[in-house]
This record gives structure tokens, C-alpha cells and sequence, in this order.
């Protein structure tokens, strides 16, 4: 049995990658001793994980626009109310959006790949190093969002 070691429970504990430090932009292993297979699995995980951490965090950055409390809403007033409900409008438009984008761009890194076997899995790489690109904006346009508890500083 190996011993639990300080990498592994860092690991263990980083449940978005890219909030812990130190985290490689490529989780995938890759060399002469790693099929290609193992490749776009591992990739295919990374890419569904992370495109479901740039999905969360523009919910959760929607939220925060949208979540005005009672004090704020008087606050505020409507002009600033409906810029805020355009902030989140805007933001969802921009998800589907850029997925329409990330489909249509790693297609055409798979298809650079004419007969290789190699399409699949660079497919795969493209759509998690998108959305690790996508994540990384967010997190600095919309700060607040990536903070797991979801609500307003």
C-alpha cells in the first residue's frame, strides 16, 4: 500500500484544478509509454469537468447580479437594478455563445488531423484547454463568482 503523501491530499482537496496553486494547465499524461486511448479518456474527463466549472460559475455569477437583497434594491434604484439584470442577461448570451464557439473551433483542430487517429483526442485536449482559458477570464472578470458560498462581497 503507498503512503498518503502531502501531493495526494492536495490533490484530493483541489476540487476546482485551477484554484489550487501550483495546478499544470494539462492533467492529461501524455509520452511513448501512453496510449492514445488513455489520452482522450483522460482528457475527455478533464474537458467535461472543467466545462462544467465555467457552466457553474457563470450561474453563480448571474446569481450575484441578479441577487440584489431588499437593502440593496433601495440602494440602488432601477437604473442600476435593470444594468445589473443586463449584466446577467449579457453573461448567459455569452455562454452559449462561446460554446457554439469552443464546438466549432475544436472541430477544426480535430479535423486538421485529416485520417490520423489522432483526432479524438486532440478534440478533446481543445475542449478542455478552452475551457480552462474560459474559466481563467471569468474568475477575473467576475471574482465574486468563484467563491464557493456564491453571493456578494
Amino acid at each position: 500500500m503507498r503512503p498518503i503523501t502531502p501531493k495526494l491530499i492536495l490533490t484530493c482537496i483541489c476540487t476546482l484544478p485551477l484554484l489550487c496553486f501550483g495546478q499544470k494547465d494539462d492533467p492529461c499524461p501524455n509520452g511513448p509509454n501512453v496510449s492514445n486511448a488513455a489520452m482522450r479518456e483522460c482528457y475527455w474527463k478533464a474537458q467535461t469537468g472543467m466545462n462544467k466549472v465555467a457552466d457553474d460559475l457563470v450561474a453563480r455569477a448571474t446569481a450575484n447580479l441578479r441577487g440584489t437583497s431588499p437593502r440593496e434594491k433601495a440602494l440602488y434604484g432601477p437604473v442600476i437594478l435593470q444594468a445589473l439584470e443586463n449584466a446577467a442577461t449579457k453573461l448567459e448570451d455569452s455562454q452559449l455563445s462561446w460554446r457554439s464557439y469552443r464546438d466549432q473551433y475544436c472541430d477544426a483542430v480535430a479535423a486538421s488531423y485529416t485520417t490520423g487517429s489522432g483526432a479524438g483526442t486532440a478534440m478533446e485536449e481543445c475542449l478542455y484547454k478552452t475551457a480552462l482559458a474560459r474559466v481563467r477570464q471569468l474568475q477575473l472578470d467576475f471574482p465574486e463568482s468563484a467563491d464557493q458560498r456564491g453571493h456578494r462581497n
